[in-house]
């Protein structure tokens, strides 16, 4: 701003100076037959019309400045410095060189002419960020995606190109003529929140209504995702070897669309293998309680992956399979579960008392997750409450049978203690609470080697 009033009192001074001596801008300097004082006075008259271009553009420039919109319209500000050179310059020409514009226009025809076809691609990037500029597809600071070519945030819109920074802060520079003839999608306009899609393929021996059923189900699995606007999941093509699927839905608070993508995918998939588990043949499986569905159960749980096949197949003969409506409550918190129960079909919530007297998800699990671990290994009651959000299948490993394997696996005990004290730490991490759990000098890691082993010395 006051780079700007010092260059319009700088004007105001040159112009009340020179009309003082009789120097009009707008006219052609005098032929004088001192050379030096035509010079001199051409000199001012050049200076002059230089200036006022350099005023008038210092003018505007504190006009976005003022406004906070300086770097959105950077481009505007180039263009319009540049007519306003441009007409400065064709003032000098004609007043204070006096050439006639018709010569001069007669003579730069056949150099436009050349240059034109030497720079045939530079001019067209020029009149595409013109034509960007006009209609303004978008702004600096958008977040855009143009066809194949880029997606991120625009940095930076020049007379050649778009800068667009990438998820990865890469810099992609790309020429405005190809944006031109892209398609352009602006994720930050209109303003307000923009629904997520995510593409989802299946072979065709799934049939849709079951896909369509697991992707919703992997919907509500994601505590990420709103409800209202409500998520909608669309079959957009059926081939001969596979079948696509849209899925539309809106982020709740802070969280990252990648972050709620990778969870919805997860989801997706896990439901998605509960319904081929339970549709699959499973022959090898037929002597254990719910078949290939329960033996694959067993698998889920990543501890178990020092034991045989064998001994998974016991396990899964000891699982018990329960069944819950919707809305029913599977472990209270501060109730010490009797087993670990493994979510076999449907979605179920770990939701915690809020200050206000309700409850809050902090999470959902669907299949091939578990819960209720700390209670057989530990003897530590639940931190949450676990409730059936849909119709829900569980399958729970009695204690006993969690006790003999640990008895006989001391590395599949370390590796439960190290999974739990790493869920405690995170569920307390979630509902914001300090942790409630008295340890010892030596740590909850430690505490908890101490727990199994009492219980275990106990039952032996």
């Amino acid at each position: 701003m006051l780079h700007a009033a010092l260059k319009c009192a700088l004007f105001v001074l040159l112009t009340v100076s020179m009309l003082r001596y009789g120097i009009v801008p707008t006219k052609a300097a005098h032929r004088f037959s001192d050379p030096a004082v035509h010079f001199l006075h051409g000199f001012l008259e050049t200076g002059w019309w230089l200036l006022a271009a350099a005023t008038i553009m210092a003018v505007v420039r504190t006009y976005y400045v003022v406004g906070y919109r300086l770097r959105q319209n950077r481009f505007t500000l180039d263009v319009i410095a540049a007519l306003l050179y441009l007409g400065a310059v064709v003032a000098i020409v004609t007043d204070v060189f006096d050439i006639p514009l018709k010569g001069v226009l007669a003579t730069s025809g056949a150099l436009a002419i050349v240059l034109g076809l030497a720079l045939q691609s530079t001019l067209s990037d020029l009149f595409s960020g013109l034509l960007i500029n006009a209609t303004s597809p978008y702004r600096v600071g958008d977040s855009v995606t143009l066809d194949e070519v880029a997606d991120g945030e625009v940095v930076e819109v020049t007379w050649r190109a778009t800068h667009i920074a990438k998820a990865n802060r890469d810099m992609v520079v790309v020429p405005n003529s190809v944006i031109a003839k892209s398609r352009i999608v602006n994720h930050s306009f209109p303003l307000g929140p923009h629904a997520t899609v995510a593409k989802f393929e299946t072979p065709t021996q799934l049939r849709p209504s079951d896909v369509v059923h697991a992707l919703e189900l992997a919907l509500q699995t994601c505590v990420g995702i709103s409800k209202d606007p409500k998520a909608s999941v669309a079959t957009i093509s059926a081939g001969r070897k596979k079948n696509t699927y849209e899925v539309t839905f809106f982020r709740t608070g802070d969280r990252s669309e990648v972050e709620v993508l990778n969870k919805f995918y997860d989801a997706a998939h896990r439901h998605l293998e509960s319904f081929a588990a339970q549709l699959e043949d499973g022959n090898e499986f037929a002597d254990i309680p719910g078949g290939t569905l329960a033996y694959r159960l067993t698998e889920a749980i990543g501890v178990f992956g020092t034991l045989s096949k064998d001994q998974r197949i016991q396990l899964a003969k000891s699982l018990v399979r329960r069944e819950y409506a919707p809305g029913q409550v599977l472990l209270n918190a501060g109730v010490c579960s009797q087993s670990i129960s493994i979510v076999g079909y449907g979605v179920v919530a770990a939701s915690a008392m809020e200050d206000s007297g309700g409850h809050s998800d902090i999470v959902r699990l669907g299949p091939r997750e578990y819960f209720g671990e700390s209670g057989p290994i530990a003897g530590v009651a639940s931190m949450v409450t676990f409730v059936a959000r849909t119709y829900v299948i569980v399958y729970e490993l009695p204690d006993h049978a969690v006790v003999s394997l640990l008895k006989q696996h001391t590395d599949v005990a370390h590796a439960f203690a190290a999974k739990l004290e790493a869920r405690q730490r995170k569920g307390q991490a979630m509902m914001h609470m300090s942790p409630e759990v008295h340890t010892a000098e030596n740590g909850l890691m430690q505490w908890l080697h101490r727990c199994i082993e009492a219980i275990h010395h106990e039952l032996a």
